[in-house]
């Protein structure tokens, strides 16, 4: 696997109805909103563009492209996900993977998408996915680009939304990890942005 074969989104198309509205990426911790510190972590990727729905233009202060879902009703992020694919198909074809991270997760690991590469790599999984104290984590993961028609087919002819549904028919692989804080915290509500700090004074 090449280091320069893939392109990473950020899922920023969420609602946030838990969070009472807005961009849970542009919540600020220390400092800096979550999308600048992921970016920051995340600088590698030879390729990063936003997924994102309503007035874009909220985002553009990041110099990223951003695209929105390819189909109406805000059908979650694995309309993200099929959006974010046919973008790379569409403009970048010489590419093979699709890096996905959510924009609410504050503490996803810098070793991350190297992880996610690697075990691609070793067991030949076309999805690679990662859990955390007996939980997976569906809206992160390194997709094959050559599932983009059979996700928009699940999409639009069998009405497939969750994450999972189409994972389990094609097979998924998963990284495990340990250790605390989970680094897959992510922030839904307000309090947990109030107890994020509680969380990282405690570990």
């Amino acid at each position: 696997m090449r280091d320069d074969d893939y392109g990473l989104c950020f899922l920023a198309g969420g609602q946030a109805r838990r969070m009472g509205g807005g961009d849970k990426g542009e919540i600020t911790l220390d400092g800096e909103t979550i999308i600048s510190q992921l970016l920051k972590r995340f600088s590698d990727a030879p390729y990063i563009f936003l997924n994102a729905n309503g007035e874009l233009a909220r985002l553009a202060h990041y110099g990223l492209d951003i695209i929105p879902d390819l189909l109406d009703d805000y059908q979650g992020p694995l309309c993200g996900i099929y959006s974010a694919m046919h973008h790379l198909t569409q403009t970048r074809p010489h590419l093979k993977w699709l890096a996905v991270l959510p924009t609410d997760a504050p503490l996803l690991p810098a070793s991350l998408i190297d992880d996610l590469r690697h075990a691609a790599t070793q067991t030949g999984a076309q999805i690679i996915s990662v859990k955390s104290k007996g939980r997976t984590h569906p809206v992160i993961g390194l997709w094959s680009l050559s599932l983009c028609d059979a996700l928009g087919r699940a999409l639009r002819e069998e009405g497939v939304r969750k994450i999972d549904l189409f994972t389990s028919a094609i097979g998924c692989h998963y990284v495990a990890y340990d250790g605390a804080p989970d680094p897959f915290l992510n922030l839904n509500r307000p309090e947990d942005v109030a107890a994020y700090g509680g969380v990282l004074a405690a570990n």
